[in-house]
């Protein structure tokens, strides 16, 4: 009688943990942001930028000047001719808007490119480290609502990820 139970319970007991399924979590964006890589990416964009915000900072203040001198002529010039001065402002500071909007267009692109080899890597990474961990699921840390930090490999990712180099080149505006 008392092998027949011992022998339930161990049947029991191993069908359990037979059964069970290996859940891990992540914080993926945590992982991205704070990427050693993309800290370098960011500080290499800096530096291309400086001289074009430079431009952009007297272009707006000639811009600004021109604005100035429209509204000291208002007392004096006929009001078609008034007009033609307004136009001709409100066209250079299109134009300035035009240029602004692909600058940020331009380096938004850089980014997210970059990010995305990120995410590939951290992607690689993980499929790795759940095969050789025998993981079953890995969910993202803001798609569930509690957990025991036990099952939280963000840290371990992390390190795999700042260790792994990455080439830093990206398309000057």
């Amino acid at each position: 009688m008392i092998i027949k139970i011992f022998l339930i319970f161990i049947v029991i007991s191993f069908s359990t943990n037979a059964l069970s399924t290996n859940i891990k979590v992540l914080d993926f964006q945590h992982i991205i942001e704070n990427n050693i890589n993309i800290s370098n990416f960011y500080d290499k964009i800096d530096k291309d930028q400086i001289f074009h915000k430079e431009n952009f900072k007297k272009e707006e203040l000639n811009l600004k000047n021109e604005l100035e001198r429209i509204e000291k002529l208002k007392l004096i010039l006929e009001s078609a001719e008034l007009e033609k001065e307004i136009e001709n402002y409100n066209n250079q500071l299109n134009n300035f808007n035009d240029k602004i909007q692909k600058f940020n267009l331009h380096y938004e692109i850089q980014i997210n490119n970059f990010k995305n080899r990120i995410v590939n890597i951290i992607l690689e990474i993980l499929k790795q480290y759940s095969e050789d961990n025998k993981i079953d699921l890995v969910l993202d840390s803001n798609n569930y609502i509690l957990s025991s930090n036990s099952i939280n490999i963000t840290d371990i990712i992390k390190d795999k990820v700042n260790n792994k180099s990455i080439e830093i080149n990206f398309e000057k505006y």
